[in-house]
């Protein structure tokens, strides 16, 4: 190989790139057939939706894209935007979210007997996760028809979880219409085959019937006693609005469950076949009260997820003199392309490359495709410029020196001497060199201008025999 020595001015500056980590609330919330002709209860749910600030809010029982239209001009603001709405068979589902955290990427009807489920996905713009979010609405009441019919409902819903595939985020989330943790729907939801991921998990472990006075800060059903403007009657004692999510939330890393932050919104245990605004109401105002109890026969239910914050990374600065330069990074890099990596050069760029690889576009030639952090590179520029990219510190920083020439990085950020950094392997070692500068450590010819391996730079180096070094 043709050995080039050039003088190299290597400069480096890091500065911090922190993402903010955000935890986002969704709510859930049953609107309780939301038509054009009900916008007298649009004033109530602007009240509730406002005093939880949802950052995704997702509506069961909307009829129409006008509705939808109603609902977004009369109720929410110019920091949401609304989502595809299809309108199916039935009652239809609606997603509204927050324009500056997440983009919206579609809305896939799933047909059931009676009426869709909906899968909302859209992206979290700040660390790039992608959110599949269901919103359904069960067949209602009880007896063993309804209860199949459910089931048969979730059976649809879990066929297409199942095919996900493993770390998915997903989250369910309507009105389930199921009475009991006994139902064929609910362990449905729950299942766990031992083959795939797409089961649900419940944040709370509710045995038995939920119609109970124990379970009563959980019910959903129904904020009235007495009937007006449809929807169901007999005060605060069904549990049928639900979140659940998936197992990929539930681990570590990534999107998570915020712990206990699941709350049917105004429900303080205290109403148990009762009127939600019956005071005095410990979780809400009067205002929050009177507006969940005119809104809805249902309440919405909040939960917060967080999504987490990726690792710092920092913002490398490697200037480079016209010429040939040796060059590596401590720091491996958020985003390898080669191409993405090199093309800020525009046409001060000629041709990179190590031991075996190249990248030289003017020939057509890539075969590095994606930067190494463990190899050292040489790179040649046609005027003086800057090489900039973001990385992380790696885990691993340990290299396999070759008996024979090797191209080395430094993965450190500070000089490493190097009788002390190759320790009982100094002896193996024949000669080390710059890629463009004079320096050289040759023992065999008691040449020791290089003492001192450089972080940010690259070096020839030859050994008798193959070894392991860590930086």
């Amino acid at each position: 190989m043709r050995k080039v020595f050039l003088f190299l001015v290597l400069g480096f500056v890091v500065l911090n790139l922190a993402f903010a980590q955000c935890t986002v609330k969704i709510m859930s919330y049953n609107t309780l057939n939301f038509t054009t002709g009900t916008p007298d209860r649009t004033p109530y749910f602007k009240t509730v939706v406002t005093s939880c600030n949802p950052d995704i809010l997702v509506v069961q029982e909307i009829t129409s894209q006008a509705a939808v239209n109603l609902f977004y001009a009369q109720v929410l603001n110019s920091a949401y935007s609304a989502g595809v709405f299809i309108d199916g068979p039935d009652s239809d589902n609606a997603i509204f979210y927050k324009n500056q955290l997440f983009t919206f990427v579609s809305n896939m009807a799933i047909p059931t007997a009676l009426r869709n489920i909906s899968q909302f996905t859209l992206v979290y713009k700040t660390t790039g996760d992608t959110l599949r979010i269901y919103s359904l609405h069960l067949k209602a009441s009880t007896g063993t028809t309804n209860e199949t019919q459910r089931a048969a409902e979730v059976t649809i819903l879990r066929n297409t979880t199942n095919s996900l595939g493993t770390d998915k985020n997903f989250i369910v989330c309507g009105d389930f219409n199921i009475y009991k943790s006994t139902e064929q729907a609910y362990i449905k939801l729950l299942a766990d085959n031992g083959t795939n991921d797409g089961y649900f998990i419940d944040p709370f472990l509710m045995p038995g019937s939920w119609n109970t006075s124990n379970y009563a800060q959980y019910h959903t059903q129904s904020t009235r006693i007495r009937q007006f403007g449809g929807g169901s009657t007999g005060g605060m004692d069904d549990r049928f609005d639900l979140m659940l999510y998936s197992q990929a939330i539930a681990d570590a890393g990534g999107m998570a469950y915020v712990a206990n932050s699941t709350w049917a919104v105004g429900n303080d245990g205290n109403h148990y076949n009762d009127s939600i605004n019956q005071q005095p109401n410990n979780s809400v105002s009067v205002a929050v009260a009177n507006a969940l109890h005119n809104a809805s026969d249902h309440l919405p239910v909040v939960a917060q997820f967080t999504f987490e914050e990726p690792p710092l990374a920092s913002k490398v600065q490697i200037q480079l003199n016209q010429g040939w330069n040796g060059i590596s990074g401590y720091l491996d890099p958020v985003n390898s392309n080669i191409v993405s990596m090199i093309s800020p050069l525009g046409n001060s760029f000629n041709i990179l490359q190590n031991l075996t690889q190249v990248y030289w576009p003017q020939q057509g030639i890539n075969t590095i495709v994606n930067w190494q952090y463990k190899s050292g590179y040489m790179i040649k520029v046609n005027a003086d410029t800057t090489l900039t990219f973001n990385g992380l510190v790696p885990a691993n920083k340990t290299i396999q020196i070759v008996a024979g020439w090797n191209l080395i990085p430094v993965l450190s950020d500070a000089p490493k001497e190097i009788n002390t950094f190759f320790g009982s392997n100094i002896d193996h070692v024949q000669i080390i060199k710059e890629i463009a500068g004079y320096q050289v450590f040759w023992p065999d010819q008691n040449i020791f201008t290089l003492q001192y391996l450089q972080p940010k730079k690259a070096y020839y180096l030859k050994s008798d025999q193959a070894f392991l070094v860590t930086f």
